[in-house]
């Protein structure tokens, strides 16, 4: 129990780093809040935690770390304008913490603006998200950056994408769900390559030789359109995958200050 409390202790000195309280008996309280925040937010009770952050963001200078949570709080609050707002202030700052963790605020980012159907603005972040996470959560990155291109109506790298995805999932896809996102993601690169394909200018020696090619492909581009939006359809069914669970954010920090 000491040496949990100890850890405790460490761990928000740790954390408020960058943040200024006022030396007096409202300091104690304040801090016992923060630690009460951190405690919601690592149980995943985002709104609790959410609660509390706010309070303190408006009394005090909280660190850019602090802006991160609290953008990850307003996501998970669905309030995405508000998360992407806190997230991309605080993100230049965070170059020194750990890769894993960064790619939790790089993909938050991403989602919001997503969310927001800001799909230019989201894939910067998912880019920056595949160089910082682990392997095995590439397949949901590159599977959202598939559809932000998608959407845009860029089909060339919307395939792309797709297919990396698919070899993604191929690797580390043993689960039900992530099965489920895989057949989703070939029927995606199938529709996309076939508009990619409608739109490129025909060889004027098929045109010749096939009087039916330009409706073959109008055809075609019908289908893959209709499959892209029964593919949309079952999307927004399926539960996002983000690539770390936040609140291991909270016992990462506990664990490198053990192993200090």
């Amino acid at each position: 129990m000491a040496l949990k409390g100890i850890i405790k202790r460490l761990a928000l000195c740790l954390l408020l780093s960058g943040m200024c309280f006022p030396v007096s008996a409202q300091k104690s309280k304040d801090s016992e809040e923060l630690g009460k925040a951190l405690d919601y937010f690592a149980s995943a009770k985002y709104h609790e935690a959410l609660l509390i952050f706010q309070r303190l963001d408006k009394e005090y200078n909280l660190n850019p770390r602090f802006k991160a949570y609290l953008g990850l709080c307003y996501y998970h609050e669905w309030d995405y304008k508000t998360a992407a707002r806190h997230l991309e202030a605080a993100i230049p700052y965070l170059d020194a913490f750990a890769p894993h963790e960064r790619s939790v605020y790089y993909f938050t980012t991403a989602e919001s603006l997503f969310n927001m159907r800001q799909y230019r603005q989201a894939i910067p972040y998912y880019e920056k998200t595949l160089a910082v996470c682990y392997d095995r959560e590439k397949g949901d990155v590159y599977y959202r950056m598939g559809l932000c291109y998608m959407f845009l109506q860029v089909w060339r790298p919307a395939y792309d994408l797709y297919m990396s995805a698919e070899k993604a999932y191929q690797q580390y896809g043993a689960r039900e769900e992530v099965q489920a996102r895989l057949a989703q993601t070939r029927r995606m690169a199938v529709a996309c390559r076939a508009n990619y394909e409608a739109e490129q200018p025909l060889d004027p020696l098929s045109k010749e030789s096939d009087n039916t090619t330009e409706n073959d492909n109008v055809t075609t581009q019908l289908k893959s359109i209709s499959t892209i939006l029964k593919s949309l359809t079952s999307t927004m069914l399926l539960q996002s995958l983000q690539p770390i669970a936040v609140k291991d954010i909270i016992k990462e920090e506990e664990r490198k200050i053990i192993r200090k």
